[in-house]
């Protein structure tokens, strides 16, 4: 799962094939999808995100790099979020933010998006999301 927030709006993303609950399941799945390049459909739908000045992107790592279901988000919908600050926060299981950022770089030049800046990330271990406050406040006041 994961969040895409415009300003103070956000949004949930949804899957036309939701990945199962259960974690070996769901890793086969992810693997499958790296190993064709065969990612996620969305079903869902965003407002005109010419309205937006920032974009947050929030998404978990997979295997030290840009999970699947952004992936698919930002091929949908990346050629519309030129000239933006791109905000990416992220959870992790240990390994840090792997590629991820420069991967949501590599994808929104694909998709022909040009002129971004960029925030530094904020990486949040997920073993240790209960003591992030402090630095997800620090983080969105830099953003701000």
């Amino acid at each position: 799962m994961f969040f895409c927030i415009f300003n103070v709006a956000s949004w949930r993303c949804f899957f036309e094939n939701s990945y199962s609950g259960n974690y070996k399941d769901t890793l086969a799945r992810a693997n499958s999808e790296r190993d064709n390049q065969d990612y996620p459909e969305l079903n869902m739908q965003v407002p005109d995100l010419s309205q937006y000045d920032t974009v947050y992107l929030g998404y978990s790592i997979w295997a030290m790099t840009l999970s699947h279901p952004m992936r698919s988000f930002l091929s949908t919908y990346g050629d519309q979020l030129s000239d933006k600050q791109i905000a990416p926060f992220m959870t992790q299981g240990g390994y840090g933010q792997g590629d991820s950022v420069e991967q949501i770089r590599s994808i929104l030049k694909q998709k022909g998006a040009n002129n971004n800046t960029f925030t530094r990330a904020l990486v949040v271990d997920g073993n240790k999301v209960d003591q992030a406050d402090k630095r997800v406040d620090e983080w969105t006041s830099q953003v701000n």
